[in-house]
């Protein structure tokens, strides 16, 4: 989520005084998009279409798999994976692309968690440029079948969240030079399919998760200067369960800004009035009192804030690379949850030399939403996560990666928290 205000001034005084030279109208965005370039690493060729294919296998010691606080279970988890990307020039400046990764989870000391489906990574997508004058035109369909639950952080003491998502859309830039206009739209189809609680047991109807949505996007960015710019953006979505009468909605709109302080320097703030509302319809009692059946979040409510986000991105050299962001929104859950949510990140590349690449990653989040009757979505909760990993080349065809992870959730519901550590070894087989 994209949103968020800040310090303007400073932005202003920071950039000063050689942001507002006068500049050379540059070529359109979409005619110089337009030729393209196609990849050149590609290992076959089927007609056509260039293909690349890569192998991966990740093995990770996970010391707590249920994300619970007391009775922890660890695991050795074992991730073979192939990687698919492919282009198909149907014209000079027109191509079609696919990536995606499919791969399956072993459990080694509880395989009743195995991977029920093939895992789709959350990056797959199809995707379409179509360019008719200053007009870019996107086609898209991003697709994922995920299965661990960490990655949702309103989430404990469940060891397995299968869900399907499919977003499909359309955007369209329309570049006028200095002025930059765009328009999306994505319809989104999310599946749950299993939820299995710590005690190994399958929840009962975990499709009452299962929701489709529409979101609707739209930005204007005028060029002040070639290092500063400047618009409005504005967003809003509308979400139904397939199973419940329930409806959420959201809209959010605001002013943002972009300066290159220097070239190695650059700010981005936004900000602005964001509102959630939420509307259960006529639910029976029934349908309340169902023991053990994952439910949404039932209720009716609509919650008014901001969205606010400064971003700082820094090259320190050619081998440090880092960024800050920090901000606050309003998010919407897979329970139909409202959570008011301040959140500070860091992210950095270290190229340490020819051979070893360090990333680093922290992030905190403060969550606050009203708390439930479900026993897996926490309302109010503090989550913290880090992750450092180093990429090193074996061989000429076979590069790997270490990795570790630790993630902290606190300040919450009894029995709500817990503490993860992982590490991890990949291999990656470059065909």
């Amino acid at each position: 989520m994209n949103k968020f205000t800040l310090i303007v001034p400073l932005i202003v005084a920071l950039g000063a005084p050689g942001l507002f030279a006068q500049e050379l109208p540059r070529p359109s965005m979409a005619q110089h998009a337009a030729v393209g370039s196609l990849p050149s690493d590609y290992n076959m060729k089927v007609g056509p279409v260039l293909l690349n294919l890569n192998g991966s296998l990740e093995t990770d010691y996970v010391d707590n798999i249920a994300l619970t606080e007391n009775g922890t279970k660890s695991d050795i988890i074992v991730t073979p994976q192939i990687g698919i990307t492919a282009a198909w020039p149907i014209t000079a400046s027109n191509t079609l692309r696919l990536n995606t990764s499919l791969g399956y989870s072993k459990y080694m000391i509880h395989p009743q968690y195995d991977t029920s489906h093939l895992l789709v990574a959350p990056d797959s997508v199809l995707s379409f440029d179509l360019y008719v004058g200053d007009f870019k035109i996107n086609f898209h369909d991003q697709f994922s079948y995920q299965q661990d639950p960490s990655t949702v952080g309103s989430l404990s003491n469940v060891v397995n969240f299968s869900r399907f998502e499919n977003i499909a859309g359309i955007g369209v830039i329309w570049d006028l030079n200095k002025l930059i206009l765009t328009l999306n739209y994505d319809h989104i189809n999310f599946v749950s399919t299993d939820l299995q609680s710590v005690d190994g047991s399958t929840l009962n109807q975990a499709s009452n998760l299962s929701y489709s949505a529409d979101q609707f996007s739209a930005s204007a960015a005028y060029s002040v200067t070639s290092t500063v710019t400047a618009g409005v953006e504005g967003a809003a979505s509308l979400r139904y369960y397939d199973h419940f009468d329930i409806e959420d909605n959201a809209l959010s709109v605001g002013p943002f800004m972009r300066v290159e302080v220097t070239p190695d320097f650059k700010i981005s703030a936004s900000g602005g009035y964001q509102t959630e509302s939420t509307d259960s319809g006529n639910l029976t009692p029934a349908e309340l009192a169902q023991p053990n059946t994952v439910l949404p979040v039932l209720g009716v409510g609509t919650t008014n804030s901001y969205y606010a986000n400064l971003t700082l991105d820094h090259r320190l050299n050619k081998y440090y690379t880092d960024r800050l962001s920090a901000g606050h929104e309003l998010e919407l859950d897979v329970f139909s949850q409202q959570s008011d949510v301040t959140y500070v990140t860091y992210t950095s590349s270290w190229k340490v030399n020819s051979g070893l690449n360090m990333t680093l990653s922290l992030n905190f989040q403060d969550v606050s939403s009203p708390s439930s009757n479900n026993s897996l979505a926490t309302g109010t909760y503090d989550l913290f996560d880090a992750a450092v990993q180093a990429n090193f080349p074996v061989t000429k065809s076979i590069s790997g990666a270490i990795l570790y992870q630790f993630s902290d959730k606190f300040n919450t519901l009894a029995e709500q928290g817990y503490e993860q550590n992982r590490v991890g070894l990949i291999l990656n087989y470059h065909f």
